[in-house]
C-alpha cells in the first residue's frame, strides 16, 4: 500500500459519490451545460436519474455516454474508433494520448471502452482546470484525477513524485487503468510529440530499473484525429501571439474552448488504440544511456501515434497549401479543396486582425498540414 494520501487529487469514493451527485444535479451550471450537450434534455428527467446515481461508474454510463454520443451526432459526421482487439479487458493499462481537445479526447476513449465492456480508466486534468466547485465535482464524478502543474521548481519536483505514485498506486492497487495527454496541454500546431519529462515522471515511483519499470506500464498510445481540428482558429492566434511575445492566457480561455469544442462542427473524429509498446521496443531503449532511454522512448510512442492517426482530406488540402503543390491531391478534389479555402478563410474573420491574418493562416493550415508531414517521415 501507498504511504501518500491521494484523497485531495483522486476521484470521488463511493461515500463522496451521492453527496457530489446531489450537488451537481441541484447546480444551474451542470444544467445549462447539459443544454448546451443536448437542447432536448428533460432536466428534470436526468435530476431524478441522476439521485439513483451511487458510482462513477453509474454516472459514465447512464448520464455522459449518452451527453458525448448527443454531442457526436450535432457536432460531427462521424465517430469511429478501431484497435480495442489489441486489448485485454482483465489488464490494466496507461493510455497515453496526444491531446487536441480539452474533454471530448478523454469522454470519446470512455465512450468506445463502455460501449465495447471495457472498464474506463482515470483521467488525469490539469489543476488549472479546477476553478470552481462546480467544474471540480463534475470532473472528480467522472473519474479524474488532478494534476498540479504550478509551483516553483521545488513544488514542481515533488509533485511530479506524488503524481508517479498515484499513477502506480491506480494501476498496481487499484487495478484500473489511467489516461494522460502526451504533454502539457493541448496540441495546438498539430505536431503530436511525447514530453520526456512525462516519462521521467511514471518512472519517478518504479524501481530505478528502466526496462523493468517500463515494461510493467503497459503503455498504450492513443491517436484521436478531427477532420476540423477543435478550437482551430484560437489555437492558431495563441500560436501567432505567442510568437511575437503578445500572448497572455485569459482567466477563461479554458472554459471558453471546452464549450467551443463541444460546439463547434468537427467533421469525421477517428480514434485509434494502438498496440501496446512491446517489451523489446522498451528493450532497446532501455539498451542506450540513460538520457538517449527517455528520447527513444518518446520516439517509440510518437511513432505509434503518428502511424495511429487517421489522415483526413483536410489534412491532405492543408498540406498541398502551404508546400503550393498537388502532390496529395489524389485524397481530395476540387470542390473539397476550395470548401476548405472557404472555411479557413471564413475562420480567419472571427479571429485576427487584417494585418495579421496571412501569418495566422499559415499556423492554421499547419495544425491541418503536420499530420501529415509526421506520416511522411515513417
Amino acid at each position: 500500500m501507498s504511504d501518500f494520501d491521494f484523497s485531495s487529487i483522486e476521484p470521488y469514493n463511493s461515500q463522496e459519490v451521492p453527496k457530489a451527485i446531489a450537488r451537481l444535479a441541484h447546480n444551474s451550471m451542470f444544467a445549462r451545460l447539459v443544454k448546451t450537450m443536448n437542447p432536448k434534455a428533460d432536466a428534470s428527467s436526468l435530476m431524478a436519474l441522476m439521485e439513483c446515481i451511487t458510482t462513477c461508474d453509474e454516472l459514465q454510463y447512464m448520464v455522459m455516454r449518452p451527453l458525448v454520443y448527443q454531442i457526436v451526432l450535432r457536432s460531427a459526421t462521424s465517430f469511429t474508433y478501431d484497435g480495442l482487439e489489441n486489448l485485454d479487458r482483465g489488464k490494466s493499462y496507461l493510455f497515453v494520448s496526444n491531446h487536441r481537445d480539452i474533454t471530448l479526447d478523454a469522454g470519446l476513449l470512455d465512450v468506445a471502452l463502455i460501449s465495447n465492456g471495457y472498464k474506463t480508466p482515470e483521467i488525469g486534468f490539469g489543476n488549472n482546470l479546477m476553478k470552481n466547485d462546480f467544474i471540480i465535482d463534475l470532473f472528480r464524478l467522472n473519474k479524474m484525477f488532478t494534476i498540479i502543474r504550478d509551483g516553483s521548481r521545488r513544488e514542481f519536483y515533488n509533485n511530479s513524485v506524488f503524481l508517479s505514485n498515484y499513477i502506480h498506486h491506480v494501476l498496481f492497487e487499484k487495478k484500473s487503468s489511467v489516461w494522460i495527454a502526451q504533454r502539457n496541454g493541448r496540441t495546438k500546431n498539430g505536431d503530436d510529440r511525447t514530453d520526456q519529462g512525462l516519462l521521467k515522471m511514471f518512472s519517478m515511483a518504479g524501481t530505478g530499473d528502466f526496462e523493468a519499470d517500463f515494461k510493467s506500464l503497459q503503455i498504450v498510445p492513443v491517436a484521436i484525429s478531427y477532420e476540423y481540428e477543435p478550437c482551430d482558429i484560437m489555437k492558431s492566434v495563441s500560436e501567432y501571439l505567442s510568437s511575437t511575445g503578445l500572448y497572455e492566457k485569459s482567466a477563461h480561455e479554458d472554459l471558453l474552448s471546452i464549450m467551443t469544442g463541444i460546439s463547434q462542427q468537427k467533421g469525421d473524429i477517428h480514434l485509434h488504440f494502438c498496440n501496446p509498446i512491446s517489451p523489446d521496443e522498451v528493450a532497446q531503449c532501455a539498451s542506450l544511456v540513460k538520457n538517449e532511454r527517455y528520447a527513444a522512448l518518446a520516439g517509440v510512442i510518437d511513432k505509434h501515434i503518428h502511424n495511429g492517426y487517421k489522415l483526413h482530406k483536410t489534412n491532405y488540402i492543408a498540406a498541398d497549401l502551404l508546400r503550393e503543390e498537388t502532390r496529395y491531391d489524389d485524397f481530395y478534389t476540387t470542390a473539397q479543396m476550395e470548401k476548405f479555402i472557404e472555411f479557413a478563410e471564413h475562420s480567419m474573420m472571427k479571429g485576427p486582425s487584417q494585418a495579421a491574418r496571412e501569418s495566422v493562416m499559415d499556423y492554421f493550415l499547419t495544425i491541418y498540414a503536420n499530420p501529415v508531414y509526421n506520416k511522411e517521415k515513417l
